[in-house]
């Protein structure tokens, strides 16, 4: 049986400058989404709006492999572009231009009721109205935190800072993803344990921390873990490394219901990921099992020896 996927967020032109080179680059959560979905046997649908200027080879790149791209609407403002600087480990991003905002009435029901929806706005495109649409249809709904805690500075650059309704659109969704530099910004702690805690007590039901190479918290009321990271084979491309964390998190729990298992299965799908450029990364659901495994393990074990140091105290 099919389940359903919506993905829903700008999709962006990526100028990616590494090492004095040059590249261009479809982006965005609802890509790197809406690919790691369909992978996972799921029935991936895109609503994003972009502008006249968007290349047609990118919407037939994603319609063959086999994701909806009818809730695409093509606008009059330009697509939504970025500039993004690499130099050694840091990262600058500009923001170059933004197509059209997102409302509530660029839903409809047929993309939300029942559907898992993934909401992954880039620069605050998404109005509460759409979020609190989402929360009362879909069977689960995630939220990437990203595009409401970003500023853009006179010169086009973007820094962290939160926006307003930031806080009320986490009491809107299920599950919630952020960095932990996103995390700090919003909730004033670099402790990735307790600023989970702190999203929770937004309104959340479960906050998604991650850290990079330094691995994730998974917060929920009832219990918090830490998750290492898995090891890749080598480092080629960390772009997407947290919007396919949060989809195939998200994915995994809808489908088990194990947080543990929807961890490792995140942890180990990310790694596969910056294995590669872009999103040639993904892996199929089978092959990403395999390394999940390992980190399976050690999260019981770690489980077990706290047990049994409380046996002992």
């Amino acid at each position: 049986m099919w389940m359903d996927a919506t993905f829903i967020g700008h999709i962006s032109v990526d100028m990616v400058t590494r090492g004095g080179e040059m590249r261009k680059a479809m982006g965005g959560t609802v890509v790197y989404g809406s690919v790691a979905a369909t992978k996972h046997g799921y029935r991936s649908s895109i609503i994003s709006k972009v502008g006249r200027d968007f290349p047609d080879e990118y919407l037939i790149y994603l319609s063959r492999l086999g994701i909806d791209i009818s809730g695409i609407k093509v606008s009059n403002k330009p697509t939504t572009k970025f500039k993004l600087v690499y130099e050694n480990s840091e990262r600058k991003l500009y923001l170059l231009s933004k197509c059209e905002d997102i409302s509530s009435f660029d839903l409809t029901s047929r993309f939300i009721e029942g559907h898992v929806v993934l909401i992954g706005p880039l620069i605050g495109e998404i109005s509460l109205d759409a979020i609190k649409y989402i929360s009362t249809k879909a069977e689960l709904a995630a939220l990437d935190i990203q595009g409401f805690v970003r500023k853009v500075n006179p010169d086009k650059s973007i820094t962290l800072q939160p926006m307003e309704n930031a806080l009320t659109a986490i009491g809107l969704v299920d599950i919630v993803h952020a960095e932990l530099s996103e995390a700090e910004t919003l909730v004033g702690t670099n402790n990735p344990e307790k600023a989970g805690k702190n999203l929770v007590e937004a309104g959340t039901k479960i906050a998604l921390v991650t850290m990079g190479e330094n691995g994730a918290y998974i917060v929920t009321r009832e219990e918090s873990f830490y998750v290492p990271a898995a090891k890749p084979s080598r480092v080629v491309d960390l772009t997407g490394s947290g919007d396919v964390f949060t989809t195939v998190f998200t994915l995994e729990y809808h489908k088990t219901r194990n947080l543990k298992r929807a961890a490792a299965m995140a942890a180990a799908a990310v790694s596969f990921l910056i294995e590669k450029e872009g999103i040639s990364g993904l892996r199929p659901r089978w092959q990403i099992r395999r390394r999940a495994e390992y980190i399976l393990r050690e999260l019981q074990q770690t489980k077990e020896t706290s047990e049994d140091q409380e046996k002992t105290n």
